[in-house]
């Protein structure tokens, strides 16, 4: 990753190779490689409701076809990343259900901490399955407890203090450490913020021990020129801190509902992240069920053309740009 990060920037799509806006669970297929002829460096995959020993995740994708995707990901040079929405613990409501003071009941001594210990075990034996023909583990990028500066989520910062979010995000890495998880590279990624600041940005941060890389989740709400500001913003407090910290640094989710600019890959996005020597940026999915959920490329969408300009930008990379200089994929 820190060798990619010197080359270019990988672009990756949520869940890419199992829906899109117009089909789901077909084999081979992707919206991205639709569009520009070639899968995304970065595949991101979600374990939502693996706590709940559902053989399905919280989008309805049965974890054996992640599973699968992972290390045909893996084979092809890619590289995934793997988001956690877990159910409240305390209410069983899923993750956006803030009531019943969760952080508190999980930590050691509360209500609802053996449960919790139980679920982290879950993600360990997951993580822990994902191998290559040979045995060997297939490395991913894990990114825990997400967006917890905004408050829709049970661990965001209207459930919890900073410290007891350090808390639970320290348990859980050292937990999943304990279990013999060792190919998880760890990410931190709060949400965007008009007015960050790098002590606001680090308010959450559980210490360079838990953290590999530093990430955002940063959308387009309002105008272009406001979202190009602020991702620019975000970037350069995150790269100040990469430095300091010695750490990796993404945009590790991003788009804008349904892509109405035909031109916003190429106009939005590039300047974005022009000039900055990050891992990653990655679109959120492609719901073929949730109109609201729509951020990717797709061939029915406007923006398809100018998602193929984004493509052959030489600072943009793809799966072909990557492979052999990942890994040899065995």
């Amino acid at each position: 990753l820190a060798d990619l990060q010197n080359r270019g920037i990988m672009v990756g799509h949520q869940d890419d190779p199992v829906y899109g806006t117009t089909w789901k669970w077909d084999s081979g297929r992707s919206d991205v490689k639709d569009v520009c002829g070639d899968y995304p460096a970065v595949m991101g995959f979600e374990l939502g409701a693996l706590e709940l020993d559902s053989t399905k995740n919280l989008d309805g994708v049965p974890f054996k076809r992640i599973r699968k995707e992972i290390v045909e990901q893996y084979k092809r040079g890619g590289i995934i990343t793997l988001s956690w929405h877990p159910y409240n613990p305390v209410t069983g409501k899923n993750a956006w259900d803030p009531s019943g003071t969760p952080l508190k009941e999980i930590l050691s001594g509360g209500a609802v901490h053996a449960k919790f210990e139980s679920w982290i075990g879950k993600v360990a034996a997951f993580i822990k399955s994902l191998k290559t023909v040979k045995g060997n583990r297939i490395p991913v990028i894990f990114r825990p407890w997400h967006e917890m500066t905004g408050g829709w989520f049970w661990w965001g910062c209207k459930s919890c203090t900073p410290e007891e979010y350090k808390s639970i995000y320290r348990y859980t890495i050292d937990r999943l450490h304990s279990l013999g998880v060792d190919n998880a590279v760890i990410c931190y990624s709060p949400g965007a913020d008009s007015n960050e600041t790098a002590e606001r940005y680090m308010t959450y941060y559980p210490g360079d021990k838990y953290v590999d890389m530093l990430g955002v989740d940063a959308y387009q709400y309002g105008s272009k020129e406001q979202y190009v500001k602020d991702v620019r913003n975000e970037l350069a407090i995150m790269q100040q801190l990469s430095a300091a910290h010695k750490k990796l640094y993404a945009l590790t989710e991003t788009g804008y509902r349904n892509t109405p600019d035909a031109e916003w890959f190429t106009t939005g996005v590039l300047p974005a992240i022009s000039g900055f020597r990050m891992s990653y940026v990655l679109f959120w999915r492609n719901a073929w069920d949730q109109k609201e959920e729509n951020f990717g490329p797709a061939p029915d969408k406007s923006c398809a053309g100018d998602f193929r300009k984004f493509y052959a930008d030489k600072s943009t990379l793809f799966v072909k740009d990557i492979k052999g200089k990942t890994h040899k994929g065995k």
